[in-house]
């Protein structure tokens, strides 16, 4: 993989993610996650962490798997897609 060209892993915040995220910025890539809000700071707070560890590697962005087009600018540029959101819907 082009480690010039950022890697997008969706729904960062899950437990698989999280550490897929960690382990490719430790193996020196960028990375684009998707959260499905960013501003819940206390749910993102690793992601966080890791920003801040890696600075200019780790870009957070809003998605939602289902809102058409809200990956659109998490895509941009990237070599590879590790997709592991998944929806959650509760209906009452």
């Amino acid at each position: 993989m082009n480690k010039d060209k950022p890697v997008l892993v969706t729904g960062a915040t899950g437990y698989i993610a999280s550490w897929v995220v960690n382990y490719l910025l430790e193996g020196g890539y960028k990375v684009n996650a998707t959260v499905r809000d960013k501003s819940q700071k206390e749910k993102i707070s690793f992601l966080t962490e890791l920003s801040e560890k890696y600075p200019d590697k780790l870009h957070l962005f809003s998605a939602d798997l289902l809102k058409m087009g809200s990956f659109k600018e998490s895509m941009q540029d990237c070599e590879v897609v590790i997709h592991t959101a998944s929806p959650f819907v509760i209906s009452g």
